[in-house]
């Protein structure tokens, strides 16, 4: 399973998996959750933060297809937690060099087990390297004991009901210890090359075991 880190800047240097990660949202969160977002005529999804230049983190299959991605952006710029959840943190602003925002988190129903506790590993270990202490988002009640089966238990800050059930607003530590448990439930080789935002100049990929 390669992984691909790449600011949204970048992404056109991936075309392909650019195109099927922004589908595969469309598919997920619009068509198939009933989620009111925009896509365009080719089912692409995107939004405003799409356009502030987001660190993805894309997984793929032994072809190079996306099956799998997520979206991080430092809280110290706009969020959406910030813009449109604030009601579930009592209005208390989320803003630190340490704290990043994750949104748009999706698994493909045709990756296997391992591909969510790995794109999770893959965000820790960004995190790790860049100094990100904790990531905050917001997500659906049942996707909580989705992240605690994997291995990441968040801490649930603020919860409230909405249309499409009960969301939660949560604070996912990082840690040396957590990034070795999901590695492990990964299955992805403890030798494996440290992960490495993409650059024009090159192209990075890591190999899960």
């Amino acid at each position: 399973m390669p992984f691909t880190l790449v600011y949204g800047d970048d992404l056109h240097d991936f075309p392909r998996l650019g195109d099927e990660m922004l589908r595969e949202r469309g598919a997920q969160f619009k068509e198939k959750l009933g989620w009111a977002l925009h896509i365009d005529e080719a089912g692409r999804e995107t939004d405003e933060y799409d356009r502030l230049n987001p660190l993805y983190i894309v997984l793929s299959d032994d072809e190079g297809q996306h099956i799998g991605s997520t979206r991080l952006m430092p809280s110290t710029g706009p969020t959406m937690i910030a813009d449109h959840f604030a009601h579930l943190t009592d209005g208390v602003a989320i803003s630190s060099s340490t704290i990043w925002e994750v949104t748009r988190f999706f698994v493909s129903d045709r990756a296997n087990r391992r591909a969510a506790p790995a794109l999770m590993w893959a965000g820790c270990d960004f995190a790790l390297r860049a100094g990100v202490e904790f990531f905050v988002g917001v997500t659906g009640a049942h996707m909580v004991r989705v992240f605690s089966a994997c291995g990441w238990s968040p801490e649930v800050i603020g919860r409230a009901d909405s249309p499409d059930g009960e969301i939660c607003a949560c604070l996912w530590e990082v840690s040396e210890a957590l990034s070795d448990k999901l590695r492990a439930r990964a299955g992805i080789s403890p030798n494996a090359a440290r992960l490495t935002v993409h650059r024009p100049v090159r192209e990075f990929s890591a190999l899960a075991a």
